[in-house]
């Protein structure tokens, strides 16, 4: 029994100008909308919401953008952990103060400015 060599298929190459490049033209808008109001952090409801939407737009039409919708909705939901998390901390920050050392925030004003205690 003789063996048979083995024969290698040549991979072919692709040249640089032959491969596909990215299309502008069929980019959702809500899915740029949702990036770039999630990158403001004031419009994190703005950007989770029209990222959603854009989700399910783009479920239906060929277009593209699905990486700038998930990146907006995800932005988005961490922004507003941050704000949910930061305003507790603060608050308990606030008590600690008030209680150790008798701060209270902010203090009454008692005379005309309230510069006169």
């Amino acid at each position: 029994m003789a063996k048979e060599p083995i024969v290698s298929k040549p991979v072919p190459v692709v040249a640089p100008e032959t491969r596909k490049k990215f299309d502008f033209n069929h980019l959702n808008t809500l899915a740029v909308v949702s990036f770039a109001t999630a990158l403001t952090s004031i419009g994190a409801v703005a950007a989770i919401i029209t990222g959603h939407v854009s989700l399910t737009q783009l479920k239906r039409s060929g277009e593209s953008g699905r990486g700038l919708a998930l990146a907006g909705v995800i932005i988005g939901y961490l922004t507003i952990a941050a704000w949910l998390f930061g305003g507790l901390f603060l608050l308990t920050i606030g008590y600690y103060v008030r209680d150790r050392f008798g701060v209270d925030f902010p203090r009454p004003m008692n005379g005309r400015m309230g510069w006169d205690d």
